[in-house]
């Protein structure tokens, strides 16, 4: 059964459209894995990241899903760290699931969903989607 806070927040939306937005990122962190069989990943070592997010969700007040500074803000505190100070292990699986978190808990309630992706390599890369519940 629905809260009642629920059921108002679907009915102040219901008749507004549905939206996603998109933002790309880039990010530099060092990370270290702590794996069970050899590998350089073992080593403490960094990478350029780059971060796609993408929002979906009812135009709010302000005729935003989401604010795209808000977006790079939370992306950013990755930026220029040490990943396991974040995320254990550091993989980009992990982090992208780390960020899809963060970034639906400093959103509004309008907010339906978070997608976003990982690359640590241009041919490699990790994407996580959560919805709200």
């Amino acid at each position: 059964m629905q809260s009642e806070s629920m059921k108002n927040t679907h009915e102040k939306n219901s008749n507004k459209p549905i939206v996603e937005i998109y933002k790309v990122m880039n990010i530099s962190s060092a990370h270290q894995l702590n794996l069970p069989y050899e590998s350089k990943c073992n080593r403490y070592h960094g990478h350029n990241w780059k971060v796609e997010v993408w929002v979906k969700g009812h135009l709010n007040e302000n005729g935003m899903v989401m604010d795209f500074n808000h977006v790079k803000k939370e992306v950013m505190k990755l930026d220029h760290v040490n990943i396991n100070d974040y995320v254990i292990p550091p993989t980009a699986e992990t982090i992208s699931v780390y960020l899809a978190q963060r970034l639906l808990e400093v959103s509004d309630d309008n907010v339906l969903a978070v997608r976003v992706r990982v690359s640590e390599t241009p041919s490699s890369y990790a994407e996580y989607i959560q919805s709200k519940n």
